[in-house]
């Protein structure tokens, strides 16, 4: 990105400029939970401040780097969920338990696609490059990876039934 395009950007401030943001944020506060307390407290705030803003509410170390939010709009991630590299995540999702005990949070593959509206709930787990369609409620495990689940319960579906 050229510098013309970074002072356009931060000049418009478009609905991409304060997600990234966030997620500065977040990365910061994960980089120094252990080394500097001062640091993550404050990188904390500001994440959190901005994260009321757009509907984010994200734990630091619940996922790994390449993280895509696509929508501003209630992203809830339980703290105990665990979310593998180069997650895409669209608006409106809940990643959390299901409200039993004990509280089991989900573990999520690298590469999935989080559609709109999705819910994934529970101590379940999901395979690598999984898609999961928008309004889905997954709440059992997803082992086949590369498949597509939607529905509710979600259930996968083969490429011709799309």
């Amino acid at each position: 990105m050229t510098l013309k395009e970074k002072l356009m950007e931060w000049w418009i401030r478009p609905e991409m400029y304060y997600i990234k943001r966030y997620i500065k944020f977040l990365r910061k506060e994960e980089k120094y939970t252990d080394r500097n307390r001062l640091l993550c407290f404050w990188y904390r705030g500001r994440k959190n401040r901005l994260g009321s803003r757009l509907g984010f509410i994200i734990s630091a170390g619940c996922f790994g780097p390449d993280l895509h939010l696509e929508h501003f709009g209630s992203v809830i991630v339980n703290p105990k969920a665990r979310i593998g590299k180069g997650c895409i995540i669209h608006g409106n999702c809940c990643i959390g338990s299901n409200g039993g005990y004990p509280d089991d949070s989900p573990v999520i593959g690298d590469n999935v696609d989080i559609g709109q509206n999705a819910q994934i709930l529970g101590g379940i787990r999901i395979a690598d490059n999984v898609r999961i369609g928008a309004g889905a409620v997954v709440v059992k495990d997803v082992l086949t990876p590369g498949v597509t689940v939607v529905g509710v319960p979600a259930k996968a579906i083969n490429k011709e039934e799309l």
